[in-house]
């Protein structure tokens, strides 16, 4: 929230910049500083490998990946890198921006995902603010197929034509130094809690089994 309220007073109020565009910003395109990335990962062709799977159901459950054999994986999937964001194009009135940690050697993420990849990876944190915002997830809104509200999705190669004020590099440097952190601290915090979550569900059941006795640790 903090991170959006500086893009939207940035980017979109223009309040460091006496509320208006600067002159030396260019009215462009989401298309202009990202690309959509569609390299596809085939888990038939190699169910030997360890996938770092973001999902929709993973997303919803705790915004955390699942880490699975491709074995068990029926469809392809798109590949990730450390510079990628994603949006989901499925039912686009319920916003599942995600920033991928990659924490493995091989992440994927389902084929509901649009990826996008910045041109410069400098402007990782940029483009993922521009595809977080509330004004992105209109666009994305007015922008789908599909005559139910059940399987309605956005369009991929629309979301490029999305209109954004572009500043100069620094701007854009100076914008992901402040938020950047903030991603940052959120990924590992996710990671934290999915250790701690571990520990505890590894550790209960010894407790209520007597297996592990704390009668006489002394708090």
């Amino acid at each position: 929230q903090q991170a959006q309220a500086i893009f939207k007073a940035w980017f979109i109020d223009f309040e460091p910049f006496d509320e208006k565009i600067p002159a030396n910003w260019v009215v462009s395109k989401l298309g202009d500083i990202a690309s959509i990335k569609t390299n596809s990962f085939s888990p038939v062709k190699n169910p030997d490998a360890q996938l770092e799977h973001y999902s929709i159901p993973a997303y919803d459950e705790q915004k955390y990946p699942v880490f699975e054999s491709a074995e068990g994986v029926k469809s392809n999937k798109y590949i990730l890198s450390k510079n990628s964001v994603m949006i989901s194009k499925l039912n686009p009135d319920t916003k599942r921006a995600w920033r991928p940690m990659c924490l493995s050697d091989l992440a994927v993420s389902s084929t509901e995902f649009i990826i996008f990849e910045a041109f410069n990876p400098a402007y990782k944190d940029f483009v993922f603010s521009i595809i977080d915002s509330a004004a992105f997830s209109d666009w994305m809104c007015t922008h789908t197929t599909g005559s139910t509200n059940s399987r309605q999705r956005t369009t991929p190669s629309a979301t490029l034509e999305f209109q954004i004020a572009l500043p100069d590099e620094k701007t854009i440097t100076d914008f992901c130094a402040i938020v950047t952190p903030m991603y940052d601290t959120i990924s590992a915090n996710i990671c934290e809690n999915q250790k701690l979550a571990q520990l505890r569900d590894s550790i209960l059941p010894k407790l209520m089994s007597g297996e592990l006795d704390v009668s006489n640790i002394d708090l």
